[in-house]
């Protein structure tokens, strides 16, 4: 039994335009024959309140076995203090950059990574780096990336991008979408134009991409990482698990909010099977805010739906995806996008 929630995180005062991610896990731990919680990202500080109250309400606990911080924008980060505030959490999985460096200075967010840390040691709960190869629940929860050599990498091109202020400056440069184009859908997937030279940022590429498994069911979670992320978590789950192929993925979270700068058609393929010739059915979530300009890309959703996946956005809403978990009375079922113009970014 597995429940996976996405909740809606939209901006740090309401609806807006930020996307970010709030993941609530309930699944069935198979060596004790219980059930677990695990939450990836906060989203903004309020959010963290939302996931403890619908972890109380649809899982009826107020107990957190881990949590999971991919990455420390705010947008992933800020909710989870918010969180262990008020739940009783187990073990924080956070990548901490004070370990690996002697000069965090010009760490952006720093403050509530800090924070987080500070209070998750105050209250009792474990703490840990979550990198390749790192299991939880007799290995049904496992890190795919990023490794520590990789992290630490990373770690020292984000720090030099914020003492030039380049990463402010490619931020700035990115074109966006017309927002129309979501609701411009077609009878037929167009040909494709997503390419491979899509490019994410160091700190992005920091995102842990975990796997959870649940009887023959795997579920990848990716964070905001970027493609050479993605490729190294895919040599991970090849060496653990086995190709893809063989051992094909039940479900997939689109990094970044479905951005077209994280993914390519060749990861794709190495994940999902190739275009018209899937694997295995999938269901795949994108955390995007509503009214978001470049959030979800109509090249990542065709993408997607190319390789067999059934694919759903927040979109201000909280959606889910189970399997063998209880009824909820007054959810419905939701349609999954078809195909969409992809003449935007």
């Amino acid at each position: 039994m597995y429940e996976v929630d996405f909740l809606p995180v939209e901006s740090e005062s309401g609806p807006g335009s930020k996307s970010g991610d709030a993941i609530a896990i309930r699944f069935t731990v198979e060596a004790e024959q219980r059930n677990a919680v695990v939450v990836i990202d906060g989203g903004f500080s309020h959010i963290g309140e939302n996931l403890a109250d619908h972890i109380a309400k649809y899982y009826e606990t107020d107990v957190v076995d881990l949590v999971v911080s991919t990455h420390p924008d705010a947008d992933h980060l800020n909710g989870l203090s918010t969180l262990i505030e008020k739940v009783q959490a187990k073990e924080l999985l956070v990548h901490q950059p004070r370990l690996h460096t002697y000069d965090v200075s010009d760490f952006s967010n720093l403050e509530a990574l800090d924070s987080l840390i500070s209070l998750a040691k105050s209250r009792g709960v474990r703490i840990a780096e979550p990198f390749t190869g790192l299991c939880r629940f007799g290995g049904q929860f496992s890190v795919l990336g990023p490794t520590r050599s990789y992290y630490e990498e990373l770690l020292e091109q984000h720090l030099a991008e914020e003492r030039s202020g380049l990463s402010h400056a490619s931020k700035a440069s990115f074109s966006s979408m017309v927002r129309g184009l979501l609701s411009k859908t077609l009878s037929y997937l167009p040909i494709e134009t997503l390419g491979d030279d899509g490019e994410t940022s160091p700190r992005n590429n920091t995102s842990v991409i975990s796997l959870l498994r649940v009887g023959t069911s795997r579920l990848m979670f990716t964070g905001d990482a970027g493609i050479p992320a993605l490729d190294g978590a895919c040599e991970e789950y090849e060496r653990t698990v086995g190709d893809f192929s063989v051992a094909p993925l039940s479900f997939f979270q689109a990094p970044h909010h479905g951005s077209r700068r994280n993914l390519g058609p060749t990861v794709l393929d190495r994940i999902l099977g190739e275009r018209g010739g899937p694997y295995s059915d999938v269901t795949s979530f994108i955390s995007s805010a509503k009214i978001s300009e470049k959030h979800p890309s109509p090249k990542v959703v065709n993408a997607l739906s190319r390789r067999g996946c059934q694919v759903f956005a927040t979109e201000g809403r909280t959606i889910t995806h189970w399997k063998d978990a209880p009824t909820r009375q007054n959810w419905t079922t939701l349609t999954p996008f078809g195909p969409l113009a992809e003449d935007g970014d």
